[in-house]
C-alpha cells in the first residue's frame, strides 16, 4: 500500500526547507549593510585621517580583489594597521563607520541599520560584486 503525504505537510516541508536554504546564504554587501547616516560620520573620518594617502578610487579595486571573504578582513587590515602614522588609533566604531563610507563610495546601496562590528557581525558578511 503506499502511503500518501497530504498536501499541507508537503508544503510546510517545501518552506521549511526553502527558508533553511536562505538562512544558510550570508549577508553580502549588496543587502543594504549600512545607513546614509553612518557613511556620512564615515566621510568626515575618510577625509580626516585616510585621504591623504587614499584617494577615493582607491578601494574598488580592494573590494572585487576580496570578493567572497567576510568583510571582517578589511575591517583587521584598516584597524590594525591604518592610518599608517597611528595604527589602531581610532576606535573600533570609527574604523566601521569609515568602512560604511568605503562601501558607499564604491556604490553600495545604503539601508535601515547601520554596519555592526560587534559579536563578530562583520564574519557573517561577505564581500560581494555590487549589482547594478
Amino acid at each position: 500500500m503506499k502511503k500518501v503525504i497530504s498536501t499541507p505537510l508537503v508544503t510546510a516541508l517545501g518552506c521549511l526547507i526553502a527558508w533553511a536554504g536562505a538562512a544558510a546564504d550570508p549577508r553580502t554587501t549588496n543587502d543594504g549593510v549600512f545607513t546614509e547616516d553612518q557613511a556620512d560620520v564615515g566621510e568626515a573620518l575618510y577625509t580626516e585621517h585616510c585621504l591623504l594617502c587614499h584617494d577615493k578610487k582607491y578601494f574598488r579595486p580592494v573590494l572585487q580583489r576580496w570578493e567572497g571573504q567576510p568583510i571582517s578582513v578589511l575591517f583587521t587590515v584598516m584597524s590594525t594597521s591604518m592610518p599608517e602614522s597611528n595604527p589602531g588609533f581610532l576606535t573600533e566604531k570609527e574604523y566601521v563607520d569609515i568602512l560604511a563610507y568605503i562601501l558607499s563610495l564604491s556604490r553600495y546601496d545604503a539601508g535601515d541599520s547601520e554596519l555592526d562590528f560587534n559579536d563578530g557581525a562583520l564574519n557573517e558578511l561577505k564581500i560581494e560584486a555590487r549589482k547594478k
